[in-house]
């Protein structure tokens, strides 16, 4: 286990310019032949917040969540949200995507799934910042603390990078698993407190807590805290997401050390 998550260090560091030329390559691939290019991102999230703002609406009014109000509420859940959901979905077939490189020459497999991710975050940088129209618009200039603003910020992306290390390795070997995993992803935006809130179930600390356990919650509740709420990050919880990030980088690079051999074989 340890030799592995050396060994995928040592592979990333290694690779580190690598990794930031091919993510911007791939990053320019995906856009290329559009006319608006990034802008299809922003317009397709635009579309996708309208939609779920709409359906806030419809289900249970316009009245705040959190004490914010609903526009900020969504915004500042679903913005980090549609990045992290585009890693789960399409980076998680980095490998497979890749499958003319996985089979043709020597080359760090290992990378891809951070390649992959690195590209969606560059693609959607403007989106993300986008986060701090509706915070300013509605009169939280004076809450947001910067600092903690890029401590989810990064955390965000760590945990993307290594979450992304198991679920494109096991994707690419077993179509099974994909098949389970994408039902599974389709509905995990309702599990979050994004359009809901955790004071719909303050009294049934059990489900809070399970529901507590899946990291990119505290990523979700962290944005809303650093720029609205101007609440520092809760040492337990924050221990938790860190022991998590390591458990997932460590079963991620066991992954891959085991598995990247088996790939051109399932391919």
């Amino acid at each position: 286990m340890f030799k592995a998550m050396w060994l995928n260090l040592k592979e990333h560091t290694d690779n580190i310019y690598r990794i930031w030329q091919l993510g911007k390559n791939h990053m320019r691939k995906q856009t290329i032949r559009t006319t608006l290019g990034l802008g299809w991102v922003f317009i397709r999230d635009m579309i996708y917040f309208s939609v779920f703002l709409g359906f806030r609406y419809l289900m249970a009014g316009g009245g705040k969540m959190d004490g914010m109000n609903l526009i900020v509420y969504l915004a500042t859940g679903l913005v980090p949200w549609f990045f992290m959901n585009e890693v789960l979905t399409a980076g998680s077939n980095a490998i497979v995507a890749n499958k003319a490189i996985v089979l043709s020459i020597q080359f760090p497999i290992g990378i891809l799934p951070t390649v992959e991710v690195l590209a969606i975050f560059m693609k959607r940088m403007f989106t993300l910042l986008f986060i701090f129209v509706p915070v300013i618009i509605f009169g939280h200039f004076k809450d947001i603390n910067l600092l903690l603003f890029l401590y989810y910020f990064v955390s965000m992306f760590i945990l993307m990078v290594v979450i992304n290390q198991p679920l494109s390795a096991f994707i690419a070997i077993s179509q099974d698993f994909e098949q389970l995993y994408t039902a599974i992803v389709r509905i995990m935006v309702f599990s979050m407190p994004i359009i809901w809130s955790f004071e719909y179930i303050a009294g049934k600390a059990w489900l809070m807590l399970l529901l507590k356990l899946n990291p990119m919650v505290y990523i979700i509740m962290g944005f809303r805290d650093a720029l609205v709420l101007g609440e520092m990050p809760d040492l337990e919880y924050t221990i938790y997401f860190w022991c998590a990030v390591l458990a997932i980088y460590a079963v991620g690079s066991f992954a891959q050390f085991k598995l990247k051999k088996y790939y051109a074989d399932f391919m």
